[in-house]
């Protein structure tokens, strides 16, 4: 690290809060996904199409794992988990200098009245907020993310935690929406419509001229 002048990595374990806060708010942030074990490896791709709506991602991958199916899920690049120390630190300093130079970045802030909410709420409150407005997130996605390293966030806890969404949601004028079946719910937040009223006549209608032919 010292010969590349980068600070080390901060280390999460997969699912944390703090994590994914600071993915979502930092400037230009690059997700680094270490995989120490080949028995991950087989849903390695969900968690990579999830965690690249967050920030560009670089997946360590263990020696033999599918390094095409990697890539193909949107990983930014895969590097091997064997590779020595200071190479792997060359190598991740020059994938930071080309997210920085490639890829769009937009400042990213919860409005301060959400604040003061905990931080769970807080992570999916940001995840609906600063999502692609064309997209929005399914459950499977969100259960993955949510999870541990080794079980994704059960279905019925994710919902509950949604619906304690819908508060503060509704504070700042948008709605919780929710869409899909067959086993797969789609989230996101829309502006609250408004029904407009549409004004009813109440003058009597105007009588009918009847003409008689001889």
């Amino acid at each position: 690290m010292r010969r590349t002048q980068a600070l080390p990595p901060v280390v999460h374990p997969w699912g944390a809060n703090q994590a994914y806060a600071e993915l979502l708010t930092r400037s230009r942030p690059l997700a680094i996904l270490d995989v120490p074990h080949r028995e991950y490896a087989p849903d390695v791709e969900r968690r990579v199409a999830a965690l690249r709506r967050l920030a560009p991602v670089v997946v360590l991958l263990p020696e033999g794992a599918d390094t095409a199916a990697v890539l193909d899920a949107g990983a930014t690049n895969v590097l091997a988990r064997e590779m020595a120390a200071e190479e792997l630190a060359v190598r991740l300093a020059a994938d930071r200098r080309w997210v920085a130079a490639h890829e769009p970045y937009a400042p990213r802030e919860l409005p301060r009245e959400l604040l003061a909410h905990p931080a769970s709420q807080r992570v999916l409150l940001s995840l609906l907020l600063f999502q692609d407005s064309t997209r929005s997130w399914c459950c499977h996605d969100l259960m993955q993310l949510l999870g541990s390293a080794g079980q994704p966030m059960s279905r019925a806890a994710l919902y509950a935690r949604m619906l304690r969404l819908e508060g503060p949601l509704g504070r700042l004028g948008l709605a919780l929406q929710r869409t899909g079946g067959w086993g797969r719910t789609c989230y996101s937040a829309a502006p609250v419509t408004v029904p407009v009223a549409v004004p009813v006549a109440t003058h009597a209608p105007a009588p009918v001229r009847r003409t008689r032919v001889a």
